[in-house]
């Protein structure tokens, strides 16, 4: 038998599976983007009502949204930060795993091995990926005249 057959037959694709949790392993892939999507439904929704309550656009929310700024400054903070957090798990998820290939010596793409290390490598850059827009989110919360 050659050996890399003896390597498919021997190993499990994600040898480092055990080293990190399925929560771990899934939180960063899915939390940040879940967090974006809840960031635009929600101040699509609070900034339209507050802003284009009959349809028509006004030059400042209705005088009962005073909390307008401070909800969409928190939304923002909530989404940078579930972003970062998934990307600093993702890291930490990378780190436990990325010795996957030294065991083997054999390329991953060819064995379909790393699939813990595949997706803590995606887990870091969802996570970047989706702090960075609402960062420059956050930005034009401050720059932008909110209606």
């Amino acid at each position: 038998m050659a050996p890399d057959a003896l390597v498919r037959e021997e190993l499990h694709p994600a040898p480092y599976r055990e080293r990190v949790g399925i929560i771990a392993l899934l939180f960063p892939v899915f939390a940040p983007p879940l967090a974006w999507s809840a960031h635009l439904l929600v101040n699509f929704a609070v900034s339209s009502q507050a802003c284009y309550p009959d349809g028509t656009p006004l030059n400042v929310p209705t005088s009962g949204a005073a909390w307008l700024w401070s909800l969409l400054l928190i939304l923002d903070l909530v989404g940078i930060i579930t972003g970062i957090a998934g990307a600093l798990l993702a890291w930490r998820n990378y780190g436990h795993t990325s010795q996957e290939l030294a065991e083997t010596g054999v390329p991953l793409a060819e064995i379909g091995e790393g699939r813990t290390r595949f997706l803590a490598m995606w887990g870091v850059l969802i996570g970047i990926g989706f702090s960075a827009a609402t960062l420059f989110d956050f930005v034009g919360l401050w720059v932008l005249p909110i209606c």
